[in-house]
């Protein structure tokens, strides 16, 4: 899966996966470089470009919201599914490339089985992981930052506990914060019942996620 999203982000072109970067000889201080090698042109790279579009659009507007880093544009996919047949077991996952102007980095995160209060879905607790590594990673490689505006930097809020409250009151709650809302089932507001009470929310509490980002009720 890294692979592919890699050969996405090189314009099309597949690189054969490397495990060492280099050989340093600890005697005499050589380096022997492992070069990476280059294979066929799998897809255009017009295509390629389409996809990182909408890669980024799944986070900067979609299921990926959580995966966001301040200062970079970020492309990724979420996904959920069953392990197995009838298991009630799940494996969330969330994959994602940066920077999209120039990439640089793919990040996989795979978790098998997630049992936390953060439910199972790629979005809500895969994608957060992926945020954290890259916040932590991209400025370690020294990673440039895009040319974003100030209205698409974003800052940090904690999320607040809506568990226990009417859809309308948390709904208001989270604004209030900069956090939007959505149903698990993506169910219309206009059909919500004014006494729907909120028994589940990804992320939980005291969470932190950029601003901007969704919290996922049920």
């Amino acid at each position: 899966m890294a692979t592919a999203v890699s050969t996405i982000a090189n314009g099309g072109t597949y690189i054969q996966p490397r495990i060492l970067k280099q050989i340093v000889n600890s005697e005499t201080g050589e380096i022997t470089e492992i070069e990476p090698i280059k294979k066929d042109k799998v897809i255009s790279e017009e295509t390629s470009k389409k996809i990182l579009s909408m890669m980024e659009s799944v986070v900067s507007e979609g299921t990926g919201k959580n995966a966001q880093v301040k200062g970079y544009s970020i492309g990724g996919k979420t996904g959920t599914s069953e392990d197995g047949v009838n298991t009630n077991k799940y494996v969330a996952s969330f994959v994602g490339v940066t920077p999209i102007s120039n990439p640089q980095l793919v990040v996989l995160v795979v978790l098998y089985n997630p049992t936390g209060e953060g439910g199972h879905g790629g979005g809500g607790v895969a994608a957060p992981v992926a945020s954290n590594i890259l916040n932590e990673v991209l400025p370690y490689l020294e990673v440039s930052q895009d040319n974003m505006s100030s209205d698409d930097i974003r800052v940090n809020v904690e999320v607040p506990n809506v568990v226990g409250l009417s859809y309308k009151e948390a709904k208001s709650l989270l604004q209030d914060v900069g956090l939007q809302i959505t149903m698990r089932n993506e169910q219309d507001e206009k059909e919500i019942p004014e006494d729907f009470i909120i028994s589940n929310q990804v992320p939980s509490s005291a969470v932190q996620i950029l601003e901007g980002g969704s919290v996922i009720v049920e």
